[in-house]
């Protein structure tokens, strides 16, 4: 089976069971849209939105579509969900690109997570929106997903009988690999993508999966750890006992955003609020001490083997 590699929204993008036009014109939307809704990006879309708050502003259709997602899960999730900590996200040292960050810049400080939220304002058919002052947009916890799912609907709606799109481990696949073959996915150990802690198998149908992880970007400013997942509660990173969760379910774009929330929420007020919330998800996480706990639904969803009961840890590993 071929398999296509490229690197866009600043994650790897890995694409199977498609042909070669397919695979470019996926990595073309991904890539236009890391131009759209970077907030590293001082010319993209994004950029230019947060730097026009108080004022109305007139947005493309396709920024108006991710926003209404994502505002319509940060309602469904009473705002653990948050697209609102792009101020947020600078204080604590994430303005750029993970690799480029200079982590000592990092601040512990909590911050107001917004200004007056009653002024903020979008209109979806007017593709307009007005940002409160000291408001700051970022997409980071749902566009990648979101491009996913679009991508994968778009070529299941032309008929292309099989395929996986994987961004970074946010995947959506159909059908399985081949009529007779499943397809088989990897989760990755927290501390090493070369070692697989168990595998997902999909034989049939449409499947979403997200994972999401407390220790790829994670940093140090000498004195506090940080990480990109912030607690909306606190405006601090996430302190939950989670360090890696991974949902399943039908479409990717829930399992994307439950993922962080179960992250967010950690494992006993997490498990039971997802559960309570969507039972056609699955989910399987890591807790600190490298207990590996898997949903009681999730044989309903996939079959899965070699998930061990706790993993272990790197030496010296702070979690």
């Amino acid at each position: 089976m071929l398999e296509f590699h490229s690197r866009h929204m600043n994650t790897n993008i890995s694409i199977s069971g498609l042909n070669a036009p397919d695979a470019s014109r996926v990595f073309k939307w991904m890539s236009s849209l890391e131009h759209q809704f970077s907030r590293f990006l001082p010319c993209s879309e994004l950029s230019h939105v947060n730097r026009s708050v108080g004022n109305i502003t007139h947005v493309s259709r396709q920024f108006a579509e991710l926003l209404y997602e994502a505002l319509r899960f940060y309602q469904e999730t009473d705002g653990i969900f948050n697209p609102f900590l792009g101020n947020i996200m600078r204080k604590i040292g994430y303005d750029r690109s993970f690799e480029q960050m200079d982590k000592r810049n990092a601040h512990r400080e909590p911050l107001p997570l917004t200004a007056d939220q009653t002024t903020f304002t979008f209109d979806l058919e007017q593709c307009s929106i007005t940002l409160p002052c000291g408001s700051a947009l970022d997409f980071g916890g749902i566009a990648k997903g979101w491009a996913v799912q679009k991508a994968a609907v778009n070529l299941i709606g032309q008929g292309r009988p099989y395929g996986l799109i994987n961004a970074g481990g946010d995947l959506m696949c159909w059908n399985g690999a081949t009529p007779t073959e499943p397809w088989v996915i990897n989760v990755t150990h927290p501390y090493s993508d070369d070692q697989t802690i168990g595998k997902l198998i999909f034989h049939s149908g449409q499947w979403g999966a997200a994972t999401s992880s407390k220790i790829k970007r994670s940093w140090s400013d000498g004195r506090h750890r940080f990480h990109h997942l912030i607690d909306p509660r606190t405006a601090l990173p996430s302190e939950s006992d989670i360090i890696q969760a991974t949902v399943i379910g039908p479409a990717l774009l829930p399992c994307e955003i439950y993922a962080k929330c179960l992250m967010i929420m950690g494992s006993r007020e997490g498990s039971k609020w997802l559960e309570a919330r969507h039972p056609d998800l699955a989910y399987l996480f890591i807790d600190k001490d490298g207990h590996v706990i898997v949903s009681s639904n999730l044989k309903n969803l996939c079959s899965y083997k070699n998930f061990p009961g706790k993993i272990s840890f790197p030496p010296n590993k702070e979690r």
